[in-house]
């Protein structure tokens, strides 16, 4: 009994934690705007997952009525300021690119190494599932807003200096629900807040390729 409310006690406590200090990115203006919400109605209640299980953690979410976008602060939060990674240099590595073109797939291809990095089976086996971020077949979008993995590692350089690598998974561009704005404005602020930006391609490089990434980069 005891147990059961400890546990009660703390998922209160985190649904608490979330709705605190919320900001807003507006797509529809020319600057991104920050603003601070006390209620969040466009957020539905989601099943809290079991404490200590790595989980692919929404850290901005898309409203889609409004084409604007919500930064989750208390969750980033909590991923950088767990003790054992709040004094070093974050790394972030993040993947965006069009959707249905596989960039959640690969991200979970990073996963799997960086949870094997000390084995060179890594890669594992045909029939070994692929676990993490979530995808799957199909013409539907998957991912939507940001997301970021829910444990952050500790990668030793060599030079002998610890970083944390933080992997973080972006909404795809061009799909049917999102503006061309949208889609820059998720662009930019991956781009803007990533050590390592990779723009996920399908087959052979195009020239409209690059002319969507010389847009998104000039918004």
């Amino acid at each position: 009994m005891a147990t059961e409310e400890s546990r009660l006690k703390q998922r209160n406590h985190k649904n608490s934690t979330f709705k605190e200090g919320v900001c807003r990115f507006n797509s529809d203006t020319s600057n991104l705007r920050w603003e601070e919400d006390e209620e969040e109605d466009f957020l539905e209640e989601e099943e809290v997952e079991e404490l200590g299980v790595a989980r692919p953690v929404q850290i901005v979410v898309a409203d889609e009525d409004e084409h604007s976008f919500w930064l989750q602060e208390a969750e980033l939060e909590r991923l950088l300021l767990q003790e054992e990674v709040q004094d070093l240099q974050v790394v972030v590595v993040s993947v965006a690119g069009a959707f249905r073109k596989g960039k959640s797939f690969l991200l979970d291809f990073m996963l799997r190494y960086m949870y094997n990095q000390s084995s060179s089976s890594w890669f594992g086996g045909e029939d070994e599932p692929l676990t993490g971020f979530t995808w799957r077949g199909g013409c539907e979008r998957e991912t939507t807003g940001i997301l970021a993995w829910s444990e952050v590692f500790v990668v030793e350089k060599p030079d002998g200096c610890k970083v944390a690598v933080l992997l973080i998974d972006t909404q795809g561009a061009f799909d049917s629900q999102s503006t061309i704005k949208d889609c820059a404005t998720l662009f930019a602020l991956s781009t803007m807040t990533s050590s390592v930006q990779v723009y996920n391609l399908s087959q052979n490089v195009q020239e409209d390729d690059l002319q969507h990434l010389q847009v998104r980069t000039a918004a």
